[in-house]
């Protein structure tokens, strides 16, 4: 084996174990937020649908379920129950919080990304692991403004740039 490729590996699985959410947290230095373009803005904007306070929780559409990838139709309908029974809005918190804690403990378990409504490709994702790709995506759905978002994906970017170039590689565009 050439011992380029064998460091390249060493060196990308030594990357591989540094959370991406650690870095975050321990305030890594990010360039400058870069321009959202606007379909993202309309993902932003659209990423909690399931968090909106509709009128009939039961026409809540199965895309709109955090975690819909990971549960079968009766789940969802189930959810929707759960969701129409809470009789004030901390109960609805309370079922929406115990719900997205189950689906993240799925999706590791099944060892599979999950993505939140209006969330889709990451920058740098193939650089990732899945359970860094789903911290990653939590960590940006908490993120209470657009400042604040933008700031935690410049922080990201800085971070997956590094990785790539320790390993020479280019990054695709998350689109």
């Amino acid at each position: 084996m050439n011992v380029s490729i064998v460091i390249s590996i060493l060196v990308a699985s030594m990357l591989a174990l540094t959370p991406v959410s650690s870095y975050a947290q321990k305030g890594g230095k990010g360039g400058g937020a870069t321009a959202t373009p606007s379909h993202q803005v309309d993902q932003d904007r659209d990423r909690d649908r399931d968090r909106v306070h509709a009128q009939d929780p039961m026409k809540l559409e199965n895309k709109d379920i955090y975690g819909n990838e990971l549960m079968s139709g009766e789940e969802m309908n189930q959810y929707r129950k759960q969701l129409k029974s809470a009789k004030t809005e901390q109960d609805r918190t309370r079922v929406q919080a115990q719900h997205e804690e189950r689906m993240q403990e799925r999706a590791l378990q099944q060892g599979k990304d999950l993505v939140p409504p209006g969330q889709g490709k990451i920058y740098g994702g193939e650089l990732m692991s899945v359970q860094e790709r789903n911290e990653y995506r939590e960590q940006l759905r908490l993120q209470k403004t657009e400042t604040e978002r933008q700031q935690f994906q410049a922080q990201h970017r800085e971070k997956i740039d590094q990785r790539a170039e320790a390993l020479n590689l280019e990054v695709e565009e998350a689109e």
